[in-house]
């Protein structure tokens, strides 16, 4: 038997049956979602990337407090990478009576080695797109320092024990996105113009950075060669910059993986139940073709090639729609994405591929393999084979398989681990209790009378299929609950993070005796919730008397054995930023401890979570902290979990305001400021220019439009979840209408009337889907629970009344589905329909 021509033929012949279209639509939306989704992430995090490079100044760098030895320069040199050295310190630069504390930059040869330094000569004149380092004499300053010193393009400025002439104004600076506090205005000089001035010598408090630039392999690879060498120092990586776009990307991601994986295992779902379909029909054809000789083999080969012939054009269609789902994608994120997105690479439409193939073989394989056991008297007594073990280590193999491509696609294992494990404990659950209350009805039915009787009879008839199609319609139902009740939940969850009132302007370095005027100030202009808090900076020195050691970091980072701390000798240089309150902080969490009372003159401390984990501290342990000349010790007494995404102060330590003494300390103040008022502003800081002024507002802007466009994009891709829905349901009828049609026939031959039969199959599906409906709102109030707090960290409870009336339409669709698809089996004649069957 010519394999290939009689595969090709059967399925030129039969392309159109019901079963086959549901197995052709399903391996499209997979393939579609995957790609789609993949291929958006895949371009998202190159770009995030290349411009990361840029606002890093390199691809990989070196920082400390002294200057990185002439050897790492000298194997990057070796290994074909472009290098560069700065230095960087704060100082106060004068020009007569006027002085501004400026962060100065001095730079060699070769810098940037990514972007581009952007300067003016004059202001309003002609950009110089890449300006590299200033000429020895000369230095770039920012426009806010010229001002503040009263100077001009041209003009000499006090440095050292010379001078500078200002050779261009800086419009923009490749390496100034790593710290959003960094609020001195920047002065780029050559390194030639500070080497003589002293400022570079011992004890200064100066940052060092080596940094590198060349192919990713090769960077990755010189990455290992440094982790060894950098005791003391820090590496630097893009992952460092652009942290906060990452995070939004980070969470969009999720939720557009939540939306793929659903629709993945809908269409899996879809699937397994058109393939049962697929192989009950051919039980006949199977079994004459063994009476007349053929091998198992040949006829389970003929039926796998049907279905590949079906997948080469589904998988050819399903990646085509992606990509051009993925750039509609592309648009609704908008101003999100960057400009120029780099083309997208082969993986993530190959990985969608996979996952139709997977989709194919690994739900569709398993019912023909049954098909093994049909044998040649099937023509005559009408047995089958039970599903073999075979086909159950398939479909494991097949969910397992499936689980590994989601994670690579979504880049998000806890998500995909979540998700799933929680959606095949609903289908255990719903085969199992299907199952345990079939065998009750069969108990029960005898007792019953008339559309009860007949539609439940015809459930226990057909016990596994019945428990199929109930796993099915609940994985479906708990699938659209998760996305269309769950899903919005989440994002209101996200969008509450940032409320009406969230602060948008931060004052920094307010005096102690300027508290009641700014206060004032800014209760004039309309900020009500204005506050001011302190905030001092000063030196982890001890931690239980003991030098500072670092339990955060793996081995991999260093030469130390694991579960050994780490000496970071840069933290003891490193100002740790600290403050004091009497009350709990808002947009705080209490994780372990107890907060002082306000009444308590002890010398506590609290931490933040993250710092704890750091230094492995724990309630009970002493820190010791240094400002200036003074030490002070401090009993760790709680630790808490901040939420940073609030825009709200919060501190890594705080420490009880009645034992911190006379520390010398700053105040700041964070408040909301209604539009149209930011103009006051400008006048507070002119009147006290001690005062620094931080504009978030188009940070929170840009936040709140990211809550948005994400939530576009979920519901695009929610679509292709939809679908598979829908496919579900399709799948689901199509499994029984063989058999109903043929049970339809011979009741009505026997005298049944049509609107006796409608009513059976009314309380048959309304059964169903009664029974699916509990168990899916159920399992999407755990689920969704379960995701938005281990994997969003968002507190969500279970939305009621949205999985209620999601479960009564449910309910709705099953009743709706069961009657439209037996409208046409109840208008077959049953002699033609006894034929057929």
């Amino acid at each position: 038997m010519n394999l290939l021509r009689h595969a090709w033929r059967a399925l030129r012949r039969e392309a159109l049956a019901g079963d086959l279209l549901t197995v052709f639509a399903a391996l499209v939306l997979g393939v579609a979602v995957m790609t789609a989704v993949g291929t958006l992430v895949n371009r998202v995090n190159l770009a995030l990337t290349g411009s990361a490079a840029e606002m890093l100044g390199g691809d990989l760098g070196v920082s400390g407090r002294d200057d990185p030895p002439a050897s790492f320069a000298d194997e990057a040199q070796r290994r074909g990478l472009a290098h560069t050295r700065l230095a960087s310190f704060g100082s106060v630069l004068f020009q007569g009576d006027a002085s501004q504390m400026a962060s100065i930059k001095a730079v060699e040869a070769g810098y940037p080695l990514r972007g581009a330094l952007r300067v003016r000569a004059t202001p309003g004149g002609a950009l110089i797109a890449d300006a590299g380092m200033p000429a020895k004499g000369q230095a770039y300053a920012d426009p806010r320092l010229l001002q503040a010193l009263g100077l001009k393009a041209g003009d000499d400025l006090e440095f050292g024990a010379g001078t500078l002439r200002i050779a261009g104004i800086i419009e923009s600076e490749p390496d100034a996105g790593g710290d959003l506090l960094t609020l001195s205005p920047t002065l780029l000089v050559n390194r030639a113009d500070v080497e003589g001035t002293g400022l570079l010598g011992p004890g200064s408090r100066i940052n060092y950075r080596l940094m590198f630039a060349g192919p990713a392999t090769d960077i990755a690879a010189f990455r290992q060669w440094l982790l060894p060498q950098v005791k003391g120092m820090r590496l630097l990586s893009v992952n460092d910059t652009q942290r906060g776009v990452r995070q939004a990307f980070d969470l969009a991601g999720r939720f557009l993986g939540l939306s793929a994986l659903l629709a993945v295992l809908l269409a899996g779902v879809a699937t397994a139940l058109a393939a049962n379909r697929f192989a009950l029909r051919r039980i006949d054809q199977v079994a004459i073709l063994r009476c007349l000789g053929a091998r198992q083999r040949d006829i389970l080969a003929g039926l796998a090639l049907q279905l590949l012939m079906l997948a080469v054009p589904a998988c050819a269609i399903g990646i085509g729609l992606g990509m051009a789902a993925q750039e509609g994608l592309v648009q609704v994120l908008g101003s999100l994405v960057p400009q120029r997105l780099p083309l997208p690479e082969a993986m993530p439409a190959l990985t969608g591929a996979g996952i139709g193939l997977l989709l194919l073989f690994g739900f569709g394989l398993p019912p023909l393999l049954r098909l093994r056991g049909v044998p040649p008297m099937r023509v005559l007594n009408r047995s089958f084979a039970a599903l073999p073990p075979a086909s159950l280590l398939a479909y494991v193999a097949a969910l397992a398989a499936s689980l590994v491509l989601a994670v690579q696609v979504t880049g998000d294992l806890k998500l995909a681990l979540w998700v799933l494990g929680g959606l095949a404990g609903l289908a255990v659950a719903a085969g199992v209790v299907g199952f345990l209350l079939l065998q009750l009805l069969r108990g029960l039915q005898h007792r019953l009378h008339g559309n009860w009787r007949l539609g439940l009879a015809a459930l226990t008839r057909r016990r596994m299929l019945a428990v199929m199609q109930l796993v099915g319609l609940s994985l479906s139902l708990c699938a659209l609950l998760l996305l269309a009740v769950i899903g919005p939940g989440l994002l209101q969850q996200w969008r509450e993070r940032l409320p009406a009132d969230t602060p948008n302007y931060f004052l920094i370095n307010i005096q102690p005796e300027q508290r009641d005027s700014v206060l004032a100030a800014l209760q004039g202009l309309g900020a009500d919730d204005a506050s001011i808090e302190p905030m001092a900076t000063g030196r982890l020195i001890a931690i239980n008397g003991k030098p500072p050691l670092r339990v955060d970091r793996t081995p991999a980072d260093d030469s130390q054995p694991q579960g050994e701390g780490q000496r970071d000798d840069d933290d003891e240089n490193r100002p740790l930023n600290f403050s004091w309150r009497s009350t709990f902080p808002p947009a705080n969490t209490l994780v372990n401890g107890t907060f002082w009372k306000p009444d308590s003159t002890a010398a506590e401390a609290s931490v933040e979570i993250g710092w704890a984990k750091r230094y492995g501290v724990y309630p009970g342990d002493r820190i010791t902290i240094a400002v200036g000349e003074q030490e002070r010790e401090f009993s760790v007494t709680s630790v808490r979990k901040a939420d940073w995404n609030t825009f709200r102060p919060n501190f890594f330590v705080l420490l009880n305001p009645n034992a911190v003494g006379d520390t010398p300390h700053n105040l700041l103040s964070a408040f909301h400021l209604p539009a149209g008022q930011a103009a006051g502003l400008g006048a507070l800081v002119r009147a006290q220019p001690n005062l620094s002024l931080l504009d978030v507002d188009a940070v929170i802007s840009q936040v709140r439009d990211v809550m948005e466009r994400v939530a576009q994009a979920v519901q695009l891709v929610m679509v292709f979840s939809l679908l598979a829905g829908v496919l579900v349901l399709l799948a689901a009828l199509q499994a029984t209408a063989g058999e109903r049609r043929y049970d339809s026939a011979v009741l009505r031959t026997l005298g049944a009337t049509r609107r006796q039969l409608r009513g059976a199959v009314l309380v048959e599906f309304g059964a169903l889907g009664a029974l699916a409906a509990l168990l899916a709102v159920g399992a999407a109030a755990v689920i969704g629970v379960a995701v938005s707090q281990k994997v969003f960290e968002l507190p969500l409870l279970p939305p009621w009344p949205g999985l209620l009336l999601g479960g009564l339409l449910g309910i709705g669709l099953s009743l709706l589905a069961g009657w439209l698809g037996t409208r046409r089996i109840l208008h077959t004649p049953p002699a033609l329909a006894l034929r057929e069957a």
